[in-house]
């Protein structure tokens, strides 16, 4: 029976840190570009805290709606931590409002980059997490950036969300999102933590018992959809692993579905999958497949041991083989990557002042539209002041018309008279005899 060399992995788990590093270069967060936004006399004009008070209070009101564009300028014109809960808070009810789905592109990215700078990175996780509430969506360039952020300061679990959340979306089709996102789900499941980090209960417990009235929501029939309804750290890590490595028939790709089918838990399908496989596998994967086996303890775990046990193996790492394969899809993409994004950053410049005019014609169009109705109802007003004689008779026939619906929706119940003789026919007394 094969066993864990737990030296080994511990070993290989401290190599591993010691070696972390940034994979992508400092240009590739094109940061001059992105700060040349400020160079507009629209966001210089800004000033965040009047802004935030204006729009907070439009979706507080009755209106209940604000226009992206407003909030795309909020969003932009912030350079540090000053105003974080309050950007927080106006994404979150813009989520709620009609106008969710206007959202523009560029303000997920001022959102995601303002929290980053400010390594405020778990409350970004957790909007991040929360997409129903919050509704930030980062595009490949933007999980790249946070992934290699968080691996170079081998916070492997942050960049394992990240990679899961692109396959809850399905979106896998950037080289070094897939490469990245393998190498992140592999380091954290090597070096595990906590995936939801522990709610500390501040609250404080009063001494006398009250009666608190809680509303309960509808009860609804349990439904799990095994993909947005995941919760489970090393089912999110399975499954992303699986869906990457769907494709890839060579022995990394071999590798990372016997991984991901043994943290995803499908015991069975792993059975099936090592039956079938003709390949050999890396050495690590052996070594991930049985702890995983001895954490969940499934029922088939000795069957499933046996076959791993009589598993290929060639004598290479798989983190140095992921790590590779990073390093080489950075060198072939980053530059066309950079480049497309210095343009993307552009086109925000010159879209926000042609939204922002749009916006402003539509506004000025509203006013007109509104004092046009206006100064009809005023001018109707007026001519029936001025002909009211003229036009008597025809408020008489008005004023009858009136008075005659008025009556008919006026039901008049007569009460019936009594009748003590009265006897139902349904109850008849004992030799009552009808006529």
């Amino acid at each position: 029976m094969f066993s864990i060399k737990k030296s080994l992995l511990t070993s290989l788990t401290a190599r591993q840190l010691r070696r972390t590093r940034s994979f992508l270069t400092d240009a590739y967060q094109c940061n001059e570009i992105w700060q040349e936004r400020m160079n507009c006399s629209l966001l210089k004009k800004v000033e965040p805290e009047m802004l935030y008070h204006k729009l907070s209070s439009m979706l507080d009101n009755d209106k209940k709606q604000i226009n992206a564009i407003d909030l795309d300028i909020f969003a932009n014109s912030l350079t540090d931590k000053t105003y974080l809960e309050e950007l927080e808070d106006l994404i979150y009810k813009f989520r709620l409002s009609a106008q969710a789905g206007t959202l523009l592109p560029s303000t997920h990215h001022a959102v995601i980059r303002l929290f980053l700078i400010t390594n405020n990175t778990e409350d970004l996780i957790r909007i991040l997490k929360d997409r129903l509430n919050y509704g930030i969506f980062p595009d490949y360039y933007l999980c790249n950036l946070m992934m290699d952020k968080f691996i170079k300061e081998n916070n492997f679990r942050n960049a394992a969300v990240i990679a899961s959340n692109q396959m809850l979306q399905e979106e896998l089709d950037n080289d070094i999102t897939k490469t990245m996102g393998l190498y992140s789900c592999l380091k954290y499941i090597i070096n595990p933590c906590d995936w939801e980090d522990l709610k500390v209960n501040t609250e404080e417990k009063d001494n006398d018992e009250e009666e608190t009235r809680v509303r309960v929501h509808f009860l609804r029939n349990p439904y799990f959809d095994n993909h947005f309804d995941l919760t489970d750290g090393d089912h999110l890590v399975g499954k992303t692993m699986l869906k990457i490595s769907k494709t890839d028939n060579t022995v990394k790709g071999n590798s990372f579905k016997t991984i991901g089918l043994a943290y995803y838990n499908l015991w069975n399908e792993l059975a099936d999958h090592l039956e079938k496989l003709k390949g050999p596998v890396y050495s690590e994967t052996v070594e991930l497949v049985i702890s995983a086996i001895d954490k969940r303890a499934p029922e088939n775990s000795e069957n499933l041991k046996d076959t791993i046990s009589k598993l290929k193996i060639e004598n290479k790492s798989l983190t140095e083989e992921t790590e590779n394969a990073v390093v080489e899809a950075v060198n072939k993409n980053e530059e066309k990557e950079i480049q497309l994004q210095k343009k993307i950053y552009k086109e925000y410049e010159s879209f926000r002042r042609e939204e922002l005019q749009r916006y402003m014609e539509h506004l000025n169009k509203m006013k007109r539209l509104e004092k046009v109705k206006q100064v009809k109802q005023e001018l109707k007003e007026k001519e029936q002041l001025l002909l009211f004689f003229d036009n008597e008779h025809k408020h008489d026939l008005v004023n009858e018309e009136k008075i005659k619906r008025m009556k008919k929706k006026v039901a008049i119940v007569k009460s019936p008279k009594e009748d003590l003789t009265y006897i139902p026919p349904e109850i008849r007394k004992p030799g009552f005899k009808r006529d």
